[in-house]
């Protein structure tokens, strides 16, 4: 498994918990879901391109 692949995996995990803070205001939260949403796709289309399951 590519360091590329592993990296983009850390930052959609570490997304996932940060968007759980409790402090987050809604700007904050609406910008980070959207990148979480960039990083899902990223490692979809990763997956699929290299077919990982």
């Amino acid at each position: 498994m590519s360091t590329y692949y592993k990296d983009i995996q850390i930052v959609k995990h570490a997304l996932q918990f940060y968007i759980k803070r409790p402090d987050a205001n809604e700007k904050d939260l609406e910008k980070e879901k959207k990148l979480l949403k960039k990083v899902e796709n990223e490692v979809s289309n990763f997956k699929k391109s290299n077919n990982i399951k």
